[in-house]
């Protein structure tokens, strides 16, 4: 279910920000019609999909509470709860939540029956991005970087599902910034809850960045000049190091 969830997530998100050739094959699977109406026809029922299956494993879990009191029943419990959280602090649910918002008032928006309503608050407090479901389950997201304490630029969420700014994920994990976080070494932990090899499984969250974008205009330019600086820096530090050994060998 989960599986099945994020690789359908994944493909979408990655039409939806692709361009050339790849969208092209986008436009062809769809015969041609619309296919950014396509694209948010299906994003709207993939959230609708996790918030179905998050609806029905409550329930569920309410008659388990009540019906099963053996070791089998309690494994089973802890599966589908398990399941539950792992649908609901899903990285590609957040980067759905911010597709819908980012084109929630687009001409090609599609007007259908939502079960759900995605949201975001960069005004006031927290910087969050808000997934309500139903009236009994809802997925919010804080959009804070743990490590600089300011709204996440760049981000990217870890295979434990924290949430960091791309540079300060890299510099936890003593990887320069114009390198991917996924080379990070197999025992770096998360910088929050200390978890080993959450680098790999990365997600680097480029539908929340559009989205960051497009409502934190100055913020997210001033970020972006100062991570140039830094990525200049390293990038001539690098060059000087390569040249001294080159000099160093000959």
């Amino acid at each position: 279910m989960v599986d099945r969830f994020s690789s359908r997530a994944k493909h979408l998100l990655h039409m939806h920000l692709a361009s050339g050739f790849h969208r092209y094959l986008w436009c062809l699977r769809h015969c041609f019609i619309n296919d950014y109406m396509a694209m948010i026809q299906e994003g709207e029922n993939l959230i609708n999909y996790v918030a179905m299956n998050s609806v029905a494993i409550g329930k569920i879990l309410e008659e388990y509470d009540e019906v099963h009191c053996s070791v089998n029943g309690q494994n089973f419990r802890r599966m589908l709860q398990a399941k539950y959280l792992e649908l609901l602090q899903s990285p590609w649910l957040i980067e759905l939540s911010a597709f819908q918002i980012n084109t929630k008032e687009s001409k090609y928006a599609v007007s259908c029956e939502d079960i759900c309503e995605c949201s975001s608050d960069f005004s006031s407090g927290e910087p969050t991005i808000t997934c309500k479901m139903s009236e009994s389950v809802r997925a919010e997201f804080n959009l804070t970087c743990p490590i600089c304490l300011d709204t996440v630029f760049y981000p990217v969420a870890l295979g434990c599902g924290h949430i960091f700014c791309n540079s300060c994920a890299c510099t936890s994990a003593s990887v320069p910034i114009i390198e991917d976080i996924k080379t990070a070494k197999p025992l770096a932990k998360c910088p929050l809850c200390r978890q080993a090899g959450v680098f790999a499984d990365s997600v680097h969250l480029a539908e929340l960045n559009l989205l960051l974008k497009k409502r934190c205009k100055r913020y997210w330019k001033e970020r972006l000049y100062a991570e140039k600086a830094e990525r200049t820096k390293q990038e001539k530090d690098y060059r000087s190091v390569q040249t001294h050994l080159v000099m160093g060998i000959m």
